[in-house]
């Protein structure tokens, strides 16, 4: 079996550390080229470092390109950028803005312009036999209902910028798809590993957790903010880790999207009853509405005080539910599963109760 070559950006963040060394334990010898940003360069010389280190990158070349995608040729110098498309088999694209508070500007730039210029470079790599591109199951804006893999157009709006861009960039990815080789992979919101924990930073769900650990002080019972009767729709690293590496290295699985989402969910009231009991804190024991908290949020101070933008109370009330047939059918001979959100939710509050006061993980408001 020949070796393969990637071309991954987003390194070194969470999803494209565990993801480069999932395919090297199944594709032993692959080689990677990481596009990174130089302010970026020396953490992830530090970690590609350590994985060198690991037996499961025996024999593997793994090597740094400090560039960015929002530039010309990727801001490689050119004959970087000319042997990168000679040799490259597979482009994995994962660098994005993925904060939920991001200015429109900053989001657009890097989302979308940065994904026109990765696709342009797919179409041009003289050996591509794959485009991995990591899009969200959140290009669905403000539809309700069931959600397809195989839908994308809508006119529901969108809850925030993070949003609107990620949609835009995959309709570029979709148009590019008669002539490059892709997959589509709509993770959920992901979270930490099922077994340890262990993430990167704290955003999303875990907006909650900081919340209702700040407000379990006043000793007072806490409230559901709104009915909180939409589906929330959480996945471990782990699990997007393996799906999207068993994906990749099936056969027939290009020209298709697949939604990494829980098969099964459970409600935000249900989460969000857990996590309190989880952190000790009284309740929650009656209903406000979401506005309560919503208001007090847009205030540039209060987000600092309590580390947490107003967008992620959307996601409590957002009745949709996202089909992954997709998915399921091409990890149903792989032993492959999403775990259920309260077996491996103790292990996630865990390890924000022992992390939450390392700045590191901190949402530093724009």
């Amino acid at each position: 079996m020949a070796a393969r070559k990637v071309l991954m950006t987003g390194y070194p963040g969470f999803i494209a550390r565990w993801l480069s060394e999932e395919m090297l334990r199944r594709r032993p010898g692959t080689g990677f080229t990481f596009l990174v940003q130089d302010r970026f360069a020396g953490q992830a010389r530090r970690e590609i470092e350590a994985l060198q280190a690991k037996p499961v990158a025996k024999g593997a070349t793994l090597e740094l390109a400090v560039g960015d995608i929002t530039r010309p040729r990727l801001g490689l110098p050119e004959t970087d950028h000319a042997r990168l498309l000679a040799e490259t088999t597979d482009v994995f694209h994962l660098a994005a803005i993925y904060d939920l508070h991001v200015p429109e500007p900053i989001a657009r730039q890097v989302n979308v312009e940065g994904t026109r210029a990765v696709v342009d470079f797919c179409r041009a790599a003289k050996k591509l036999v794959s485009h991995v591109y990591f899009s969200t199951c959140y290009v669905a804006g403000r539809r309700t209902g069931t959600v397809l893999e195989t839908e994308l157009e809508h006119s529901a709006g969108f809850k925030n910028h993070y949003e609107s861009t990620k949609y835009e960039a995959e309709r570029i990815v979709r148009a590019s798809m008669d002539r490059v080789p892709t997959i589509i992979i709509r993770p959920g919101i992901v979270v930490g590993h099922s077994k340890t924990g262990e993430t990167q930073k704290f955003d999303g769900p875990y907006f909650g957790m900081i919340l209702i650990d700040k407000l379990k002080v006043l000793q007072l019972p806490l409230p559901y903010l709104g009915p909180s009767s939409a589906e929330v729709n959480l996945v471990p690293i782990d699990y997007v880790i393996e799906a999207t590496t068993a994906i990749w290295d099936k056969e027939g699985t290009t020209g298709r999207c697949y939604a990494l989402a829980d098969p099964h969910p459970i409600t935000a009231r249900q989460i969000y009853a857990e996590i309190v009991r989880l952190l000790g804190a009284r309740g929650p024991m009656f209903q406000v509405p979401p506005v309560v908290v919503d208001l007090p949020l847009r205030l540039l101070a209060v987000r600092k005080l309590l580390g947490v933008p107003p967008e992620v109370l959307d996601y409590f009330n957002h009745e949709a539910h996202f089909d992954c047939a997709n998915a399921l059918a091409a990890l149903a001979d792989t032993g492959i599963r999403c775990p259920h959100q309260l077996d491996y939710l103790p292990r996630i509050v865990a390890f924000f109760q022992a992390n939450k006061d390392r700045s590191e993980y901190r949402w530093k408001p724009y």
